[in-house]
C-alpha cells in the first residue's frame, strides 16, 4: 500500500515491480497511488492501468505524477494509462470535497486554455486544436449540467459520469498537447503558490477552482455567471470556506507566477502587486 508520493513510496513500489516481474502497474485509489504508480510506471517502462476511487483531479489519466522530492511537491512525467477503469458505485462513496475538487480542476480548463492562446498569440507556445477541443469539451460538459436551478447532488450518478469523462478527456488532451498546456495555466500557478505559502492549504482542485475565479477577475470578465455555476455545483467561492485566510490568497496571487516562470500567462501581461491582488479577489469574491 502506498502511503505518501516521496521517495520511499518511489522505491518500495520499484522494488515490487522487480520482485514480481511486472509488466503491468495497476494503481487504485486517489491521487497520491495513482501519481506513484505512473511514475513508477515510465521509470521502468511499464503499462500503467488508472482504477480511480476519489474524481479529485485529473491526474486519474494525465501523462504527469505530483511526485514528493527534498520537501517539495514536484509534477513530472508520468505514464499515461492504457485504460481507467472508474466504478460509478465506488466514487459515490468518494468525500464530497472530493468530488468538488473534481469539478474545480476541470472549470480550471476554460482559465488554462485562454492563458495557452494568449501565449501562442505572444509567440511563446504552439496550439494544438484538437487538445484545446478535448479540455473545453469537458469543462462544457460540467457548466452545462449545472445550467438551471436549485442545487446540484455531487454524487449523483450523473454528475460523476459527467466528471470523470471531462477529467480524462483533460489527461488526453494532455498527452495530445505534450505538455499540461491545456489544463494548467495561470490559476494553476496560483495554487503552487498556495501550497507555498498557506498554513493549511486546501485539495488541488478546490484552490484551482479559486484561482479560475481570480484569473476571470483580472481578464476583466464578469464572473458572475461562472461564480454562479461553481455555486450550484457545490464548490468553496472564497479561500475562507476551506481554511485559507484572506492574506494567503493576496500572497498567493502575488506570487503566483515565481512557481513557473518558464509558462507564460495572463500573469506575464500585468503586474499584480499588492493592490491589483487584492482588488482582484475581491472582484471575484473570494476574500
Amino acid at each position: 500500500m502506498v502511503r505518501g508520493n516521496g521517495p520511499e513510496s518511489v522505491a518500495a513500489v520499484r522494488a515490487a515491480v522487480h520482485e514480481r516481474q511486472a509488466d503491468l502497474i495497476v494503481g487504485v485509489g486517489g491521487g497520491t497511488p495513482l501519481d506513484v504508480a505512473k511514475f513508477v510506471a515510465a521509470g521502468e517502462r511499464l503499462s500503467f492501468l488508472s482504477v480511480p476511487t476519489t474524481p479529485s483531479n485529473d491526474g486519474i489519466s494525465s501523462p504527469i505524477a505530483v511526485i514528493r522530492s527534498s520537501g517539495r511537491l514536484e509534477s513530472l512525467p508520468a505514464r499515461m494509462p492504457i485504460g481507467v477503469v472508474a466504478d460509478l458505485d465506488v466514487l459515490h462513496q468518494a468525500p464530497a470535497a472530493c468530488i468538488r475538487a473534481g469539478v474545480g480542476d476541470l472549470l480550471a480548463n476554460f482559465s488554462a486554455v485562454a492563458d495557452w492562446e494568449l501565449a501562442c498569440q505572444r509567440g511563446r507556445d504552439r496550439m494544438d486544436d484538437f487538445a484545446r477541443l478535448l479540455a473545453l469539451t469537458g469543462a462544457e460538459a460540467m457548466l452545462r449540467y449545472a445550467d438551471g436551478e436549485g442545487s446540484v447532488d455531487p454524487s449523483s450518478p450523473e454528475l460523476l459520469a459527467t466528471l470523470i469523462n471531462g477529467l480524462v478527456l483533460s489527461g488526453v488532451a494532455m498527452e495530445i498537447a505534450g505538455s499540461s498546456r491545456p489544463c494548467s495555466g495561470a490559476e494553476h500557478l496560483f495554487s503552487h503558490a498556495v501550497d507555498r505559502i498557506a498554513t493549511h492549504p486546501a485539495m488541488h482542485g478546490t484552490q484551482v477552482g479559486i484561482g479560475t475565479l481570480i484569473m476571470s477577475a483580472l481578464r476583466g470578465e464578469d464572473c458572475a455567471a461562472l461564480r454562479s455555476s461553481m455555486s450550484r455545483l457545490g464548490l468553496p467561492l472564497s479561500g475562507r470556506e476551506v481554511g485559507i485566510g484572506d492574506e494567503e490568497v493576496i500572497q498567493g496571487l502575488i506570487h503566483a507566477r515565481e512557481t513557473r516562470p518558464d509558462r507564460y500567462t495572463l500573469l506575464d501581461e500585468i503586474q499584480v502587486d499588492r493592490e491589483r491582488a487584492v482588488e482582484a479577489a475581491r472582484a471575484a469574491g473570494v476574500i
